[in-house]
Order: C-alpha cells, then sequence, then structure tokens
C-alpha cells in the first residue's frame, strides 16, 4: 500500500475512527515507510489527536475504546520504529569500531611499531645522561592510533633505579604528544659538561677547576659505603675507542661508563661568557650499550659502535617532531639534519662520558689531565657487588 493510499487513513488517526484492520494496516506501513514514520514524529509532537467532529460523538463507548487501541497501537508502531533506529546507529558505531581497531593492527605491524618505538627511545637516550630505556608496552588503538609506554631508568652503581615513564600518542606515523611521570614529580639535571673549544677553556679555566674541586671533594667527604655517578668533560673530542681505551686504562673494574657525551658541531654554541657550561636541552649523547630495537634500514642492532650512533642521529634528523615534543624545544635550538650531517661527515666524536661505580674508586681520576670538568650526580647506599640472585615481594591475598 502506497503513502498516497495511507493520506486518508492519517485523516481517520486524527479523527481517531480507525478500525483494527486500518490500524493494522497503517503500523506496517509506518514501521517500512520513513516518510510516514517521520509524519507520525510529527504528529505525536503535536497537541493530542483533535476530539471527535460532532458526526462522532454519537459513537458508542465501544467505539471510544477501539478508537483509544488503535492510536496505542500506532504509538507503539512508531517507538518500534525508533527503537530500531537506535539499534542500527549502535550497531553501525561498533561495527566501525571493529574495523578501526583491525586496521590499526594491520597498520602497525611488527617492523613499524619497533620503527617508531626505536624513535622515541633514540629521543629519551640522546637527551637524558645515564637514561636508557628498559621495558616497553606498546598498544595499538582504533582508527591508526597507537600509544606506547617506556620505563626510563639510570644506573647508580650496579643497580638501576627509575626515574619516571614517557607516554607517546601516535597518530598515523606523527607523534601526536608526550607525556612524562616521572617518579617524585621531577627529574633533576644535576650531570653538566664543559665544550673543548681551547678559547673557552682558557676564558673560564677558573670557574672549571673550581666547581671540579668542589665535586671532587664532594666525593671525598662522602662515606665510603657509597656508589656515586659523575659527569666528566675532556679537553678535546676523541674517538669512540679511544674513550672506551682511555676509561679502560684507569681500570674499569673499579666503574662502569653509562653514557656518551656526543660532539654533533654545535655545543660550543650553548655556551657563552655569563654560561660557560653547555645548555643540557640540547646535549647530545648515547648510552654505553645502544640497543635500538631497529635501526633507520631495518638491521637488527645489539651493541654501541660508530654506525650504531650514526643510525640513531638519523632516527632523529628523519623524526623532528618526537624529539621537539621531548626535549620541547623548536627548530632552530635542534637543528638536527645539521648535526647528523656534522657526524656522518666528522666520524663520532666524544668530548665527555657519565661514570658510575664506588665514590672513593671514582676519586682516581682526579689527577687525569685531560679532565677538565667534573660535575657530581645521584649518590646511593653501596651496591657494588653481584648477587647471586633478587627478586620483589608483593602484596597478595591468599
Amino acid at each position: 500500500m502506497s503513502c498516497q493510499d495511507m493520506k486518508h487513513q492519517w485523516e481517520k488517526y486524527k479523527n481517531g475512527t480507525l478500525t483494527d484492520k486500518e490500524a493494522e494496516a497503517l503500523e506496517e506501513h509506518t514501521e517500512n515507510c520513513e516518510a510516514c514514520s517521520a509524519h507520525l514524529e510529527h504528529l505525536l509532537t503535536e497537541d493530542e489527536p483533535l476530539p471527535p467532529t460532532s458526526s462522532a460523538t454519537s459513537l458508542s463507548d465501544d467505539t471510544m475504546l477501539d478508537n483509544k487501541k488503535v492510536k496505542k497501537s500506532i504509538y507503539i508502531a512508531k517507538w518500534k520504529q525508533r527503537l530500531s533506529n537506535v539499534t542500527t546507529v549502535i550497531g553501525s558505531v561498533v561495527l566501525l569500531w571493529i574495523i578501526g581497531s583491525f586496521l590499526s593492527i594491520v597498520y602497525y605491524h611488527q617492523s613499524k611499531t619497533e620503527y617508531i618505538n626505536s624513535v622515541n627511545q633514540a629521543a629519551i637516550e640522546s637527551a637524558f645522561p645515564n637514561v636508557h630505556i628498559r621495558e616497553t608496552t606498546s598498544d595499538t588503538q582504533s582508527f591508526f592510533r597507537m600509544q606506547s609506554q617506556m620505563e626510563a631508568y639510570k644506573q647508580i652503581g650496579r643497580e638501576e633505579q627509575a626515574i619516571g615513564t614517557f607516554t607517546f600518542h601516535q597518530l598515523f606515523d606523527k607523534t601526536s604528544g608526550v607525556e612524562k611521570a616521572f617518579s617524585g614529580g621531577k627529574y633533576d639535571l644535576n650531570l653538566s659538561f664543559v665544550y673543548p673549544d681551547p678559547k673557552k677553556l682558557k676564558l673560564h679555566a677558573k670557574e672549571y677547576k673550581q666547581w671540579t674541586n668542589e665535586t671532587w671533594k664532594a666525593l671525598d667527604n662522602l662515606p665510603k659505603g657509597t656508589v656515586s655517578e659523575v659527569a666528566i668533560s675532556f679537553d678535546d673530542t676523541y674517538s669512540l675507542k679511544e674513550v672506551q681505551q682511555k676509561m679502560n686504562a684507569i681500570d674499569s673494574r673499579d666503574f662502569s661508563t653509562s653514557w656518551y657525551a656526543l660532539n654533533t658541531g654545535h655545543e660550543q654554541k650553548t655556551s657563552t661568557k655569563d654560561e660557560p657550561l653547555i645548555d643540557l636541552t640540547s646535549t647530545f649523547g648515547f648510552p654505553e650499550f645502544l640497543d635500538l630495537p631497529y635501526d633507520h634500514k631495518g638491521n637488527q642492532t645489539h651493541s654501541t659502535s660508530k654506525s650504531n650512533v650514526l643510525n640513531m642521529m638519523k632516527l632523529l634528523a628523519d623524526n623532528e617532531e618526537t624529539v621537539q615534543k621531548v626535549r620541547q624545544l623548536d627548530h632552530s635550538d635542534l637543528l638536527l639534519k645539521q648535526r647528523y650531517s656534522y657526524v656522518k661527515k666528522h666520524g663520532v666524536g666524544v668530548y665527555g662520558v657519565v661514570i658510575t661505580g664506588p665514590t672513593k674508586k671514582l676519586l682516581k681520576l682526579k689527577n687525569d689531565p685531560s679532565i677538565t670538568y667534573a660535575s657530581l650526580g645521584d649518590v646511593e647506599l653501596w651496591n657494588w657487588f653481584s648477587r647471586p640472585s633478587s627478586g620483589t615481594l608483593m602484596n597478595r591475598r591468599g
């Protein structure tokens, strides 16, 4: 039955004179016709249907009851239509969410996820001296989104100390945001370096000597049963191999080298007459064991080498937005492509390192003529030994 055929029935509905058979036909038609369903919606939002006309006042009470029954039937039909629409919308949303989740899983396949996590890890480890990522958890979300949580630690003596969590939010390949949750609410950047520029070394020689002597004095006054971290700066830029040989010559069993300060060609520009130390927000470096999941070519890496460092700088240069969000710097301060080009051209040069170990053993470096500056970081109770076993006890019921 067409909408045109229903026109007369709507008049009867408004007047309350539909028969049971006519009401059933109108109900069936309304459930399957969007136009009539919309018309009924309009009627229902108006005032109650008109009272019976003078010609209908003579209808019996039974007829009036039948009319009420008809109206109720049509009203129920309308709510069935509404429920059907709501169900359709909910089903569409659920289906869309399932499709979006599936597409995200396909998009963030293993190689892509590991590449993104490599970028995020490199952005953190290159920015924070003596900090490395130990645990990473990635969770794909619908509509090409992913969230990665990275647990950051630093080494003090032989133990690793949690410093906080970095949470990266991805939209496709772009980092849309980075949240930092440091243990205790903050992270103090106590370690500092100076750049081996001969002019500045001579200009600030007095300050460097005074500050370095304060570091050695603090180490000397600390109890023997402690371990410390110290950042030392050299009188020149050395190759990675030369620095490793230098540290081994002193006796690497007495301490460990945990982080290398990398010469990227722009460090000397951040220290001035009024601020002779390198601005830590623009310091770049790498951990002793640079272990990014994959380099930019897709090759797995497991140890620190010149090629690993170059791959790290390439990752940073190709993903400047991520580095900006981690360091909260703009392009003019980062200059990542220029830094990468400098390292690629001049090689991996190191002008300082972070070392950690027994406090009194670190004093061996006091008389090293190649060390121009030293700064003291964190100090912990003695842990310079190898435990046969260790673990953590948790509160559990049962």
